[in-house]
């Protein structure tokens, strides 16, 4: 379902899925977010929470856009990511695109390398109405592996929270 999901994002077309939907409306403004590490990161990283703020600055029939501030995690440096998403019935599905790539060096100082393009995180979930929130998984592609059949990728996972902030 994910690659249905990116597929409809990239060309920014809602799905209609058969599911009981409610209807959640996203407002302009800003959102505090949370994020979770994944097994994929290690005994070190593995369930640490990371705070992020979205802000959606605009919003139209379901498709929104703004921008994502991460305040910490591997390699954050307070930069500014692009985000481009919808939201149907009580689904959110949204990407994070960072405008170059950030580097880790062995010391686990982090700088941003100007001439490679920044990474994209992909986000899906749906709206918690016990907790009042969006919370779902994100996953971004850390290799990718070209063969003269197929193409691999390797994944990094975890998941994500995310409150409207009053």
């Amino acid at each position: 379902m994910l690659s249905l999901l990116l597929a409809c994002l990239e060309r920014m077309i809602p799905v209609h899925l058969s599911t009981q939907t409610m209807n959640i409306q996203l407002s302009v403004g800003q959102w505090q977010g949370f994020y979770t590490y994944g097994a994929s990161y290690g005994q070190l990283l593995e369930g640490q929470e990371v705070e992020f703020r979205l802000f959606i600055e605009q919003y139209n029939n379901g498709v929104f856009s703004g921008k994502i501030i991460d305040w910490d995690g591997v390699g954050a440096e307070g930069e500014v990511a692009i985000v481009e998403g919808f939201l149907e019935g009580n689904l959110i599905s949204f990407k994070k695109t960072y405008a170059h790539y950030l580097e880790i060096d062995e010391w686990g100082n982090s700088f941003a390398a100007e001439d490679i393009p920044g990474h994209t995180v992909f986000y899906e979930g749906s709206f918690n109405k016990e907790l009042n929130q969006f919370d779902g998984k994100w996953e971004i592609i850390e290799q990718e592996y070209h063969t003269p059949v197929a193409t691999y990728e390797m994944l990094a996972s975890g998941t994500w929270r995310l409150l409207h902030v009053d």
